[in-house]
């Protein structure tokens, strides 16, 4: 199986995982010590992000000299609760182009539903949780990994949406 996978572009490998289902365990303290690892990198892609831990230790983790970028989905990004968020990040010195971008699928140019974080091109969190207050009284699954192929398909799925938004969604942009 793994032969006829891999060769049809599938990401295999082994991976130590972590799985929790919100809201029936609380995945707070789990998330919280996963973004607070990092040492080098972050890379996040999120539908929708109202939480303070997120954006306080994406902040932190900026201040420390860690290379972080983030992807906002251009429907909730432009929403009353996360533009506060948003609007934190740039009076921490965030600039949207080189810190974060707003944006949406390249094919539909809808919502960009991805929910995944990456640190140091190795760790990945991903499932179905919005990095939201809702999402973890809600059922989501949450999904921690070490799993560097996974990490580095992903970072290239990142990279290739960042270079789209920039190049074709400038409206989306917060301007300063």
């Amino acid at each position: 199986m793994t032969s006829v996978l891999g060769s049809i572009g599938v990401v295999t490998g082994a991976a130590t995982q972590t799985r929790l289902v919100t809201p029936y365990q609380n995945t707070t303290p789990a998330f919280t010590a996963f973004l607070g690892s990092a040492h080098t990198s972050i890379r996040s892609m999120i539908y929708s992000a109202t939480l303070a831990v997120y954006f306080d230790t994406l902040i932190q983790a900026k201040q420390h000299g860690l290379d972080v970028k983030v992807i906002f989905d251009h429907s909730q990004a432009g929403g009353h609760a996360e533009k506060a968020d948003l609007n934190k990040l740039l009076a921490a010195g965030w600039v949207d182009g080189k810190d974060f971008v707003i944006g949406t699928s390249p094919v539909q140019h809808q919502i960009c539903h991805i929910k995944a974080t990456v640190i140091d091109h190795r760790w990945v969190e991903d499932g179905s949780l919005n990095y939201s207050y809702s999402g973890l009284n809600e059922v989501n699954t949450v999904c921690f990994s070490d799993w560097a192929e996974w990490a580095q398909y992903l970072e290239s799925i990142f990279d290739q949406l960042w270079t789209w938004i920039l190049q074709h969604e400038p409206a989306y942009q917060i301007t300063p």
